[in-house]
């Protein structure tokens, strides 16, 4: 082969690799800008645009990315500056100092829900759980059939959050499918919830056959009232969790409901007495109540147990909190005293 042939070969390969270089150098330079010094310009936002540099990191697999991060900020930023709260005395304004912390803090907010929906689909495919694109558009496709062609739901998401519909799949509707789908799962699968519905169905059974509700209050419940065969006393509406007080009151004088479940767990009703005292309606009952821990306490404790690392300069991760939380206490003191830094700012309230 001549030397000329020879350098033929070599200058495309080496334009090659001159340019792969070029690009990793690049990248570097803007790992360093957005992991070390916490920078965004023009070319560092359309960098990690297009580019997936992780925000967070859940148990060394599982990646969210500085991209879905920005343009969440990006959708809630729009929400709020494109909405008109001047007619009730409501400004936002994230120009300012204060406001730039504000917008900083909603950041915060939105990376801990980032985390948290990666965490739940982690959690929900370990136990065979699979939500498809598939589902989502069919679960999407019978909500908006409601609304004619979704021409109007689509118009609403681009002008408050400027998504489109699947957009709105993505960011909205499969985490929410993940997180109902695991639920589920937990309550069917996990030992304490299993436990306390083989107890509570057994005091039902019991109820069933003639035995008296007190005496089955004492042998099943777990609430204080226990040892008073379930008396609670006497209560209005609005003093009893809706679950309980809904079927209470449309129940008569000596009926028993079936199971209710709430975040306290299973319970079994029964109106001893109904009155009207000073025009409020009351009810007099007695519960069996069997506790099971919450599916947000379940949660929390995975939440624990998982493994997750913030490359991102301003932020870290609680392990005891299951918590996003900001790096300079400058930041967690203006957090701390939201109310006081943010009077009249309507994104502070929601």
């Amino acid at each position: 082969m001549t030397k000329n042939k020879i350098v033929k070969n070599i200058k495309p390969i080496t334009a090659v690799y001159s340019f792969l270089a070029i690009i990793l150098l690049y990248v570097a330079v803007v790992a360093v800008l957005v992991y070390g010094f916490g920078i965004h310009n023009f070319f560092v936002d359309k960098t990690t645009g297009y580019l997936p540099f992780p925000a967070a990191i859940v148990n060394k697999s599982g990646f969210v990315t500085m991209r879905d991060l920005n343009n969440d900020l990006i959708a809630v930023r729009r929400f709020y500056e494109n909405q008109n709260f001047s007619s009730v005395g409501i400004r936002v304004d994230f120009s300012t100092p204060d406001g730039q912390k504000r917008l900083k803090i909603k950041e915060k907010e939105l990376l801990n829900k980032l985390i948290e929906n990666k965490i739940i689909e982690k959690l929900a495919i370990g136990r065979g759980i699979t939500v498809t694109d598939e589902t989502v558009s069919q679960n999407v496709d019978r909500e908006m059939a409601q609304y004619g062609d979704g021409s109007e739901v689509s118009k609403t998401l681009f002008n408050l959050y400027g998504w489109s519909i699947d957009d709105f799949k993505e960011k909205i509707v499969k985490p929410d499918m993940y997180k109902s789908e695991l639920e589920k799962n937990v309550k069917e699968t996990d030992e304490s919830f299993t436990n306390a519905k083989t107890k509570i169905t057994q005091a039902q059974e019991e109820l069933k056959n003639k035995a008296d509700f007190a005496e089955v209050a004492k042998k099943y419940s777990e609430g204080d009232s226990a040892t008073n065969g379930g008396d609670l006393g006497w209560f209005a509406a609005g003093q009893m969790m809706p679950e309980i007080a809904v079927p209470a009151f449309l129940m008569k004088k000596g009926e028993q409901s079936d199971v209710i479940e709430s975040s306290l767990g299973f319970h079994i009703i029964q109106v001893d007495d109904k009155k009207t005292e000073d025009g409020i309606d009351k009810v007099k009952i007695r519960q069996i109540l069997v506790r099971t821990k919450s599916f947000p306490d379940w949660l929390f404790e995975q939440e624990k147990n998982m493994s997750v690392s913030i490359p991102i300069k301003d932020y870290s991760w609680n392990k005891e909190t299951a918590m996003v939380e900001f790096k300079s206490q400058e930041m967690k003191d203006f957090e701390k005293n939201l109310g006081n830094n943010s009077a009249g700012d309507i994104s502070v309230a929601f």
